[in-house]
């Protein structure tokens, strides 16, 4: 569908007499067969000229050619032919300059799989051997590989995400010029470094991700991530196994035997949410505090847990733990997990029968922490020990708790 809506761009375009193409990432997904997310198009028309025949548009970004043209409420980018001039802080052009040929505007571009063009009637113009390189599986820098990654560094980890994804090699003098730039990554936002990190993890293939990474030392500047991806790299593999980035990223560093105080540090380091950070860091808790040995399932006692950290947690940790014994997981089952969360005839302490007011009642006492302290004792003792979720139990176990803890 977006493939039909694109060509009355590119129709649209040339009837009025300019050159029209599909570039970039779209081309070489459609050659190698994978889905198609963005289509992006370049022209010789000028923006303005864009927009005049385009009345539904977004200027996105006129400075540097672009225009979203709107198709039936799909927006695709239309980029005028462009050569760019000298880069700024080893990220972005400080200017662009139209130019009218095509060749031009793709040798400006990163690897020469992403350098390749395609016309409304699936015309290839590949001018830098994208598809050949395709066919052997390697990513390979446009032109000159210094120049390439000198212009804009967060190229180097776009490389390495490539090549995870496509389980592709990186071609050698693309890869020794990787090491030589390695350096410039420390002049990119943390938070574009972040997403291409990421992206690797969450690749086909992240262990060829990971051992790239070293091979090439792109994080030298960071010394934790670094020493994070040397030291897990025995167990890159298993990240295959996981579902989720923040999974991966909790086995990496259980791996490479980090802390959850040094984990914190790194989760930070990489700007990650809030909410990212708490989770990571709890699962690396729960691995430390395990300890499981890698290929030698053991017995799990998940009733303590689910009360401690809840389902959604305990699954994704049942997903790690399962990884961590990969070669033996077919003596590990979700059964035990799922029988003891169906078992336990209460799972939070909003579940119980009685409140934090009604003990204050029923015990006559001022309100404090040792409201808390006793929930959570008849949490634990009615959803694992048998004693009933009624009013009456619990307020006779909650009486008995607090008398204790006054003598």
């Amino acid at each position: 569908m977006a493939i039909e809506l694109a060509k009355r761009v590119l129709d649209r375009l040339e009837e009025h007499g300019f050159e029209a193409y599909y570039v970039g990432g779209c081309v070489r997904d459609w050659l190698l067969q994978r889905p198609v997310h963005d289509i992006d198009i370049c022209t010789n028309a000028h923006p303005g000229d864009v927009i005049r025949l385009f009345p539904d548009h977004v200027p996105t970004g006129l400075k540097h050619g672009t225009v979203s043209v709107k198709v039936e409420g799909q927006l695709f980018e239309v980029t005028t032919f462009r050569t760019e001039g000298k880069y700024e802080d080893y990220r972005r052009p400080a200017e662009v300059q139209f130019v009218s040929e095509l060749r031009l505007d793709l040798e400006r571009r990163d690897f020469t799989m992403n350098a390749m063009a395609m016309d409304r009637h699936q015309v290839l113009h590949d001018p830098f051997g994208g598809q050949e390189d395709m066919e052997h599986r390697l990513v390979r820098a446009v032109g000159i590989p210094l120049e390439r990654f000198q212009e804009d560094a967060l190229r180097l980890l776009r490389g390495v995400r490539f090549a995870s994804q496509l389980g592709f090699a990186i071609e050698d003098q693309t890869m020794l010029a990787m090491k030589q730039t390695a350096p410039l990554l420390a002049h990119i936002a943390v938070e574009r470094i972040r997403e291409e990190l990421n992206k690797t993890l969450d690749s086909k293939a992240p262990e060829v991700g990971c051992q790239l990474l070293n091979e090439t030392r792109l994080m030298a500047y960071a010394p934790e991530v670094e020493k994070l991806f040397i030291f897990s790299n025995e167990h890159a593999w298993r990240l295959r196994h996981l579902q989720t980035v923040t999974q991966k990223w909790s086995l990496l560093l259980f791996a490479a035997k980090y802390s959850p105080v040094q984990s914190r540090e790194v989760c930070q380091f990489l700007k990650m949410s809030k909410r990212e950070t708490e989770a990571i860091c709890c699962l690396v808790e729960l691995l430390t505090r395990l300890q499981p040995q890698w290929d030698v399932p053991q017995a799990m006692e998940w009733g303590p847990l689910l009360l401690e950290v809840g389902w959604d947690t305990c699954n994704e940790f049942f997903l790690l733990l399962q990884a961590c014994w990969w070669k033996e997981r077919h003596s590990f089952s979700k059964q035990a997990l799922l029988d003891q969360y169906e078992n336990m005839p209460v799972k939070t302490i909003k579940d119980l029968a009685i409140t934090g007011l009604d003990l204050q009642v029923a015990v006559q006492k001022k309100p404090g922490e040792w409201i808390v302290r006793v929930l959570e004792s008849l949490l634990r003792q009615t959803a694992l020990h048998g004693l009933p979720n009624t009013p009456e139990a619990l307020v006779e176990v909650a009486k008995k708790e607090v008398a204790q803890d006054e003598h």
